[in-house]
């Protein structure tokens, strides 16, 4: 098996040679050594999900030990514990690079925020604080993290750190600016993937948890949109976040149309006039583009999760937008068709000139 990963690595460095030139030089001890460790980590998934598993039984033994101690009486004992298990769970994953090390560490960064969040919530009984303490935290695991779990984890507990804030707070209307900044963040990644994972180490380590943890995010928010009912929120004005939504998917298709040489005025039209049809009717519903967004962005830099959180989050809200609307059966129906034709249309059109472009 290795000798077969060795020869494909040596045949697709040949063929990159062949095609940059001559003056194209490699490392290739690094390439070789940085391939052989996201091949373990692929594989060792199983074992890393058992170890968190482990590591989770093991820090809620622990957490029982201080319950039965008294440590839960004491607010400041339980944020001094929970900046520990932070700390320690940073310091196991750095200075223990292995699958072991950095499962055990990924559970003890969890109980960590947990901790923190109570001992914060004993100290100050007000969910703002520990709201704005969690998103400090994360923030600090974001920059200094060498985990990609942990920082996963550090982007969606910042995300629910301000919507608390904005809920705790009954300023409703302002998660319509953090659904305008995930979406830029999410559409600067994908459209710049290629200069973030090359502009340090450190930055191509965290590009992909960060940019899942936004696209979880943003999923999740435009989430809470549609069931306010259950949350007793009041978010108004969704067009504020349909129009920016909408405004970035259309950049991202003038970029995937450039990219496939498409320059013709009138076939460029053709594809605007599509996308802006499909979605004008969703103008008070900022969770469709929301999700054809995460959709066209994660398929532009073919990236597969993203790619089926986007189209399982598109399925999701377009059923509840049809049951939402309020029409006749019949013209809900029509609705359906018309956006089906849409569809097949702009497909036809795409696969087209696709194919004469591969030609």
């Amino acid at each position: 098996m290795a000798n077969t990963e060795t020869t494909h690595l040596d045949a697709l460095l040949h063929d990159i040679t062949q095609r940059q030139g001559e003056d194209f030089t490699y490392d290739r001890a690094s390439i070789e050594q940085e391939s052989q460790h996201s091949a373990f980590h692929l594989k060792s998934l199983a074992i890393k999900a058992l170890t968190i598993l482990g590591g989770f039984l093991a820090a809620s033994t622990f957490l029982g030990f201080l319950g039965a101690a008294g440590l839960y009486e004491s607010g400041v004992a339980m944020m001094v514990v929970g900046v520990m298990f932070l700390v320690g769970a940073e310091w196991l994953i750095q200075h223990k690079k292995d699958a072991m090390a950095d499962s055990i560490g990924v559970s003890f960064n969890l109980m960590g925020y947990l901790l923190l969040a109570i001992g914060v919530g004993q100290l100050t009984e007000s969910t703002s604080a520990v709201c704005g303490v969690l998103a400090c935290a994360a923030v600090l695991v974001l920059l200094f993290s060498e985990s990609a779990i942990c920082v996963f984890v550090s982007v969606l507990v910042l995300n629910g750190s301000l919507l608390g804030l904005i809920y705790d707070n009954k300023v409703y209307n302002v998660a319509h600016g953090l659904v305008v900044l995930l979406a830029a963040v999410l559409t600067y990644m994908s459209l710049y993937e290629a200069k973030l994972i090359t502009a340090s180490p450190k930055v191509n380590l965290k590009y992909r948890p960060v940019r899942m943890g936004v696209v979880f995010s943003l999923v999740v928010t435009l989430a809470l949109f549609v069931h306010q009912k259950f949350l007793s929120s009041q978010i108004e004005h969704f067009w504020i976040s349909s129009l920016f939504l909408i405004a970035c998917f259309l950049y991202l298709v003038y970029h995937v149309m450039k990219d496939a040489a498409i320059t013709n005025i009138k076939t460029q039209a053709a594809f605007y006039t599509c996308c802006v049809l499909l979605l004008a009717p969703t103008i008070l519903t900022p969770s469709i583009p929301g999700a054809l967004l995460v959709l066209l962005s994660s398929f532009y830099i073919g990236h597969r999760p993203g790619f089926w959180v986007g189209l399982l989050a598109l399925v999701y809200f377009v059923i509840l937008y049809y049951y939402d609307l309020n029409m006749t059966l019949l013209a809900k129906s029509g609705v359906l068709v018309a956006s089906g034709l849409l569809f097949l249309g702009g497909f036809v059109l795409l696969n087209k000139f696709l194919k004469s472009y591969a030609d």
